[in-house]
């Protein structure tokens, strides 16, 4: 089998090909990547052989990928949207905050609270700017943990 990186999408107007668009038309319905249920489903209902389906939507999920993370007005602006929250607390991020956060289905997540506020961000973003904070405080002298006891011993002596 062909490697990831050697994937094409099938010719156009074959029946391969129309599996690859019930894919491709259901992830930008739905904002996110469709389920091979929702494929075979479709593609059969079609008329299509199952198996065909089954097939492709495994080389057409070895293909997808989310959106690219857009430099457009999402990335720093303080555009919002009303989302539903589903019975089980699930929200639904909308595809154009993803591809704006540059995240998809396998990011990890942080989440806090902050002035009645939830805030989400790339799991990784969180680590970076935690990493950015403690450079910050690096004076130099050897471990900022060291640093940080240090401190709260003089302060603690200081009381």
């Amino acid at each position: 089998m062909a490697s990831t990186s050697e994937l094409r999408r099938p010719t156009k107007g074959t029946l391969t090909e129309r599996v690859w668009a019930i894919a491709d038309q259901i992830s930008h319905r739905t904002e996110r990547k469709a389920t091979w249920q929702e494929v075979v489903d479709a593609y059969a209902r079609e008329g299509g052989n199952q198996n065909t389906a089954s097939t492709q939507y495994y080389l057409w999920s070895k293909t997808y990928s989310s959106p690219p993370r857009s430099q457009g007005s999402l990335g720093a602006s303080s555009e919002s949207v009303v989302v539903q929250m589903g019975r089980d607390g699930r929200v639904l991020v909308p595809l154009a905050f993803r591809a704006a956060m540059g995240i998809d289905d396998s990011t990890r997540l942080a989440a806090r609270i902050e002035n009645g506020e939830l805030r989400i961000i790339p799991q990784k973003l969180a680590f970076q700017r935690l990493q950015a904070l403690v450079r910050q405080q690096d004076k130099g002298q050897g471990s900022v943990a060291d640093e940080l006891l240090a401190e709260r011993r003089q302060e603690a002596n200081r009381q």
